[in-house]
């Protein structure tokens, strides 16, 4: 029973919390094979008894026994004379942007971008370098207003403005600002998310979501990076159509 395959071919029938912890192991397989139920629940936010269910619906009687298998397959990919390379992996997830992300979805971001007050970009942890890495080439458009505020800094926005919220796995840095749109204590913006989650537990807050390929966990392997380049090649995409500055 190989705990990487089960992970990856269970994801359309994962639930909300499952989908989250799955996508926490992909970033983060290492910690997952090494660290206790209990630390990893200090670690992570997931309970316990969530960790377990997650463990016993992909057939595994605890998450002890779902963590040895895994930890075993682990060591088998590496020790595959065919396990593809760093470059191999990322170099499949740029191409699947590329085929995934079409120009009608991106035109219709610039135009929002064009036609909006101003234009917020959010991004935390490795998902803040795409999102700074966006507006600084945005500065360069004098059609388009754009800034990189701090996530954990207050900020009043307007409904005229847009919101771009990079976020691969939960968004947990988010809930706070969501919580004052959802209560009215600041003003909605035209939000949109970009992500690698198509289950992201934020996404009935946005007006409009980019799901981006990633690379599935059974060929990620030693790679952490993979939904950072998934993101910055959607920006190269986004960036080569904007509208030359004159």
């Amino acid at each position: 029973m190989n705990a990487i395959d089960l992970m990856d071919s269970s994801v359309p029938s994962f639930s909300k919390t499952d989908h989250a912890i799955y996508e926490v192991i992909r970033k983060f397989p290492n910690m997952f094979a090494t660290k206790s139920v209990t630390e990893l629940s200090k670690d992570t936010g997931f309970s316990k008894p969530a960790l377990t269910r997650f463990a016993q619906r992909l057939g595994f009687g605890g998450f002890v026994e779902f963590q040895y298998q895994f930890a075993q397959d682990l060591e088998d990919n590496r020790q595959r004379s065919d396990a593809p390379t760093n470059a191999e992996v990322y170099g499949g997830v740029l191409k699947a942007v590329e085929e995934r992300v079409g120009p009608d979805q991106l035109h219709r971001l610039i135009d929002r971008m064009e036609t909006s007050s101003h234009t917020y970009l959010m991004g935390y942890n490795l998902a803040r370098i795409p999102a700074e890495e966006l507006n600084i080439a945005l500065q360069f458009h004098p059609t388009i207003s754009s800034s990189f505020p701090q996530v954990d800094v207050s900020q009043r926005f307007t409904e005229n403005d847009l919101l771009i919220i990079y976020s691969a796995v939960g968004g947990n840095s988010y809930k706070g600002l969501m919580h004052e749109f959802k209560v009215g204590r600041n003003t909605k913006p035209y939000m949109v998310l970009i992500t690698t989650n198509s289950k992201h537990p934020l996404r009935r807050n946005f007006d409009e979501i980019v799901v981006l390929p990633t690379a599935a966990l059974g060929i990620a392997g030693r790679t952490i990076l993979s939904d950072t380049f998934a993101f910055l090649m959607f920006n190269d995409m986004l960036i080569e159509m904007l509208p030359a500055v004159r």
